[in-house]
């Protein structure tokens, strides 16, 4: 019988979940897929736990199990000390397919059963056709239906920048569900926009950093420029540790449930993806990939801020840097250009936009008194520097 079920196959796949629960999130697996009953029982407290929840781990899902006694230590022991993948399709692909056979199997052994009519036959085979050919358990939905929901939805809302560029090309701000990239060469200001941006709507919303280019203490000391209100300091989260994407997706979706609607990532190339053992490109383009879908599920917005290669600067060609096709998950980009002969001119170029197609390129600067983009050319007294944590601005938050 062993030919119909592979059982290091299904403690892989379980093992792999246990170290990477996000991985539960798009398996097309189903309980009864696992031959054991023991395998059946352990996926179905994972998807209890993840369904209200709960961490994925070992006690969790002891609990869930010890209340129906169908908990087996011996057999969990077993999955723990397997070693974790990186990509389990290929292993769902063949715990699918072995579970096919069975049912093939257990179809034949049925048909032959004389006491069944042979209508009763023929229904048999007419549910099991249906169950092996169903390509996944989500169902489509008629574009007829999709068009009368979209008719009955509220009106979208925009949620202003306080960047006066950005919100009038965007009709009035941006909308959620949206993954934008920011990209440019070293020093063009990237961190700074992304700030300006978070500094902005923190004045009515919550939002979150990852800041992995640089310390907190320097985000501090921006910030002080800023001249921020009490409400805009408490609103804005910073986070400096656990730069997997897997933990990533986990601190996301926490801040998301308090009511953060906006995040920025600083950057794209500090991000580590170790459960995916691809080449490099294979791995970011997994990262944007995941980010992409978290921005629709959440129903928020990412800012991440990427690297532009010198060889694509040189040649006017904005690609994000040892990406592959990860840009393709974007629905904007925005890069910023320095001016060759113009120490504090900036260029900011929208090169995508699924929003509402507009694209564009502009003039700003960059003003390094107080770290942000600004329409007009700074003034002699407002470039003049310091780097005093003491230092008042003069003058308020401007916008582009």
């Amino acid at each position: 019988m062993n030919e119909y079920y592979n059982v290091n196959l299904e403690q892989s796949v379980l093992n792999s979940i246990l170290y990477d629960p996000i991985k539960i999130e798009d398996t097309q697996l189903n309980i009864e897929d696992f031959y054991l009953a023991t395998h059946q029982n352990i996926f179905r407290a994972m998807k209890v736990l993840y369904e209200n929840d709960k961490p994925i781990d070992e006690e969790f899902i002891k609990v869930v199990l010890v209340k129906d006694k169908s908990f087996d230590e011996q057999v969990m022991c077993e999955i723990m000390i397997k070693n974790p993948i990186s990509n389990i399709t290929e292993y769902e692909k063949q715990i699918l397919e072995l579970s096919h056979q069975r049912k093939l199997l257990k179809l034949s052994l049925d048909l032959k059963n004389n006491e069944l009519s042979l209508h009763q036959k023929l229904e048999m085979i007419n549910k099991s056709q249906e169950e092996l050919e169903a390509p996944t358990n989500y169902e489509p939905q008629k574009l007829s239906q999709a068009i009368t929901d979209y008719d009955n939805m509220p009106n979208k809302p925009k949620y202003e920048t306080g960047i006066a560029l950005v919100d009038n090309y965007f009709n009035g701000g941006l909308e959620l569900s949206q993954l934008i990239m920011l990209g440019g060469a070293k020093g063009a200001g990237k961190t700074a926009f992304s700030l300006q941006f978070l500094f902005n709507v923190s004045q009515g919303f919550k939002s979150a950093f990852f800041s992995f280019e640089m310390p907190i203490w320097k985000i501090a000391q921006r910030s002080k420029k800023a001249n921020l209100t009490q409400l805009q300091q408490d609103n804005i989260l910073i986070l400096d540790k656990g730069r997997d994407v897997s933990d990533i997706q986990r601190n996301i979706k926490y801040l998301a449930k308090s009511g953060v609607k906006f995040f920025t990532i600083d950057s794209l190339m500090k991000l580590a993806n170790k459960y995916h053992a691809g080449k490099r490109h294979e791995q970011i383009a997994d990262i944007t990939s995941k980010l992409s879908k978290l921005c629709m599920e959440l129903d928020i917005i990412i800012i991440l801020i990427v690297q532009i290669s010198n060889e694509d600067l040189k040649s006017n060609r904005m690609a994000v840097k040892g990406s592959g096709d990860a840009d393709y998950d974007a629905d904007i980009m925005f890069f910023l250009q320095k001016d060759k002969d113009e120490e504090h001119k900036r260029y900011f170029i929208c090169e995508k936009n699924r929003q509402n197609g507009n694209e564009f390129k502009q003039e700003v600067y960059f003003n390094p008194k107080i770290l942000k983009l600004q329409q007009h050319k700074p003034a002699l007294y407002e470039t003049s520097y310091t780097s005093s944590l003491n230092d008042t601005p003069t003058v308020s938050m401007e916008t582009i």
